[in-house]
Order: C-alpha cells, then structure tokens, then sequence
C-alpha cells in the first residue's frame, strides 16, 4: 500500500484525485433522470429554433371582442346621419402574426369597428366589421364571426309635441263628473329628440299617471311618465329616443252633474185648457239629458229643462216637431244628445169642423175712442180633441174673439182683421187646430 506523499508545505500530492472527481461526473450523466431532463431541454431549444426559423406566423383566436360604431370622417356623418341602431355587439376573431408580436396579445387589447364605407342616406345597411389592436400591435385577420353588422342610419332631430293627460285610476264621485275637455297639462308641450323616421310616427304625446283615487272636486296630479302614440294608436319604443325628465302637474276639473226632463212652453192655449192632459200625449223622443256644470249650485231648485216653445193651434193629428236643445255657457251636456223630436200621440183623438156665427164672435178690451163693427159674421173652425168631448161639443160652446188690448195705431185703415183666440166653454181638452183672423170696422165715436 502507498502512502500519501507529504510535501513540506503540507500539501497532499496523491496524483489520483483528479481521476476520481472525472469518475462522478460521468455516472452522474448516466443516470436515467438526468438524461431525460437534458433531452427535454433539448427539444426545447429545437423547437424554438424551428418555429422561429421555419414557422415565423402563429394564428391566434379571440371571443367576445366589442363592437364600435363610429362614423366621424364618414360620408354618413358628413350628411348628418347618426347610426340608430346595430345588431352586432361583439365578435369572434382569429388573427394570425409574428409570434413575438401576437404572443402576449390579449382580447382586450382588441375593438372591432364596423365600416360606414360610401354610405351617406338614411336606412338599413349591412357593413362589414374589421377588428385592430389599440396598441399598435400589426396581424392579419384570418377570421371574423360574424362579419357584418346590421346598421339603421337616420338623421336626429327635435321636434315639439302638444301633450294631454291620461289617468286611468281616477275616480268621481256619484253626482259629479270629469270635463275630459277642459283638462289642462303644464307645460303644455314637450322637446322629443331621435331619429327623424321614429320621430315622424309620434301622432300623440300622453302624461300617464296610475295614481288611485276618488275625488269630488277639482283635483292636481303630478308625473313625469311619457308615452307616445301611432296614429294606429300603437306604443312606440321610446329607446332611441330623448325624452325630457318634466315632472308635468294635471290639473283635472270635476263637474256637478244632474238628469232634467225635459219639457216645453205652450203658446197660445186659451182659458181653460189643461196642459198636463196634453202633455200625456205631446213628447220627447227622450225624456231626458243629463247636464253638467263647474258650479256646484247650478241645479238648485231645478230639475227640468225647458228647450223649446209649442203654439197650440199648429198642433195637428200628425203632428212632429225636432227641436235643437240650446245650453247656456255654464252646462255641459253629458248625453251628447243634441236634438229632440216632439211627437202627438193621437190615440182617442179625433179632428172635427165647426161652424160659428152670431154673438159668439165678439171684440174684447176695444180702445175708448173708438167703435169696431164686426165684419165677419161665419167662421169655420177645425177643432181636435178627445173623441169624447168632440162628440158631445157644439159650436154654441165655441167663442172667437178679436182682442184689441194692444190696439194703438189709429193711423191704420179703418178696415182691417184681427187674430181670433179661440176658446170653448167648460172644455179643456179640445183646441182650435189652424190659424183665424176676424175682419172688423174702425168707427169714430160722436159726442152724442
């Protein structure tokens, strides 16, 4: 055995280290493990050699890359088109560069922008979508999904609009009613902002409030709820639209409301005659019409209303009348009936003549400086009345009679005629059918 050769510094200069350490080495490269990691490395390295050698380009895919609409710079926007609506939000892109460069690109790195090309009127278009990097980074696009958009262009525009109210849950008491008409809405108008198409179909503008209440008087509401009408009567989407947030007070009037029946005035009846038994026979196609009045004691002590005048001599078997019904500015009528018919029931009714003559034509209330003679000795008279009465009446029960109480112009022609009344004796439901006249003889009086 040999000995380790000392030197005199006291280094060791056994020659056989050197051997062992190379000796390791080369069993620690001879274990599987190792071997196996540095082939790994190595396929590494070669493949990046490869694919930065051989293939320089990698494809590379995004989703959900959002859309924008822009048209500066564009002919749309030039002739004042505004892009209204799109139906593409997002998109699918693959896009295929330099490894390096596209390698840590990230989808929100990316915009999608849909081109307005040449277009430059109003309507629906399918334009094409491009997709770019906000940061600079240059690709190429191999695929976009989908690649055209659906693109409604229109001019906007502001337009003002009359406005009413709409208030479906308000309530009126009994005996009052809601004057539609005279709501009134403040402001009375309303700015709309939108495309012009959209704006064009706006026929109504309505303040819509659903609050729930019963009122008795004039009542104020506020909303600032808008909904717009088609002439169709169609709600129109109001989501391209400008609408302004006005909170608008409806200022809603309640009327006093009240049924009256209707009656007439009758004319020319003569003493004696019974107007309640005629008017069980003479009437109105409708009994009533209900009318309304902002003054609550409009209606006091009132509970007909009188619409027209009846002259008792032109009433005849046939007889039928319409009769316009005229309101003073204070009512309202609710019926919306306009005019009535006033018809004879001639049921027990029947038409006679009779002949007068003698005393039973006579003058009444005469001036004092004057006498009248009577020219007219026979008058034929049509008489209609109950059957009854007609048959029991004679001409001895008819009296005609000349009233000159108005009688003042002595400058007229000492000969002339004189409405005749016709009256009966203890009858009061008979009357004179037709008009009458008396001839008479101004005569001047003597002092004897």
């Amino acid at each position: 055995m040999k000995k380790k050769q000392i030197t005199e510094t006291g280094q060791n200069t056994d020659t056989r280290q050197p051997r062992r350490f190379s000796v390791n080495l080369s069993a620690f490269f001879e274990k599987k493990f190792v071997r196996l990691v540095g082939s790994v490395i190595a396929a590494i390295f070669l493949w990046f050699y490869i694919a930065v050698s051989v293939y320089p380009t990698t494809p590379k895919s995004f989703s959900n890359i959002p859309v924008v609409m822009d048209l500066s710079g564009s002919m749309a926007e030039a002739n004042g088109m505004s892009a209204v609506s799109c139906d593409t939000e997002k998109v699918n892109v693959t896009v295929v560069g330099d490894r390096s460069r596209i390698g840590n690109l990230k989808a929100e790195d990316l915009v999608a922008h849909v081109e307005p090309g040449s277009i430059s009127a109003a309507g629906e278009y399918s334009m094409p979508i491009t997709v770019e990097a906000v940061n600079g980074i240059n690709f190429e696009i191999d695929s976009i999904t989908p690649s055209y958009a659906k693109v409604k262009l229109d001019k906007i525009e502001t337009k003002t609009y009359s406005v009413e109210a709409s208030f479906p849950n308000i309530r009126v008491t009994s005996g009052h009613a809601l004057d539609s008409e005279d709501v009134v809405v403040e402001p009375s108008t309303v700015e709309i902002t939108g495309p012009s198409a959209q704006l064009a179909e706006i026929d109504r503008v309505v303040v819509y409030s659903d609050k729930k209440q019963e009122i008795d008087g004039t009542f104020q509401l506020y909303s600032n709820q808008l909904h717009l009408y088609t002439k169709g009567g169609a709600l129109l989407d109001q989501e391209s639209l400008t609408l302004p947030s006005t909170d608008f007070q409806i200022t809603i009037p309640i009327l006093t409301t009240k049924e009256m029946k209707l009656t007439y005035r009758l004319l020319g009846a003569p003493t004696g005659f019974d107007p309640s038994w005629l008017a069980e026979r003479l009437r109105f196609s409708e009994e009533s019409i209900t009318l309304a009045s902002q003054t609550s004691s409009a209606f006091a002590d009132k509970d007909t209303l009188e619409v027209g005048t009846v002259r008792l001599s032109e009433i005849g078997l046939d007889y039928s009348k319409n009769i316009t019904i005229e309101l003073d500015e204070e009512y309202t009528n609710r019926s919306g009936i306009e005019d009535v018919t006033l018809t004879l029931d001639n049921e027990g009714l029947a038409t006679k003549q009779f002949t007068v003559t003698g005393e039973n034509i006579s003058v009444k209330n005469p001036p004092t400086d004057y006498n009248f003679n009577v020219v007219t000795k026979r008058l034929t008279i049509t008489v209609i009345g109950s059957e009854e009465t007609l048959n029991s009446l004679s001409a001895d029960d008819i009296i005609v009679t000349a009233d000159l109480l108005n009688y003042d112009n002595a400058e007229q022609a000492s000969s002339f005629t004189q409405q005749a009344v016709i009256s009966f004796y203890n009858k009061s439901d008979v009357w004179a059918y037709g008009s009458y006249s008396i001839s008479l003889d101004r005569v001047e009086k003597t002092e004897d």
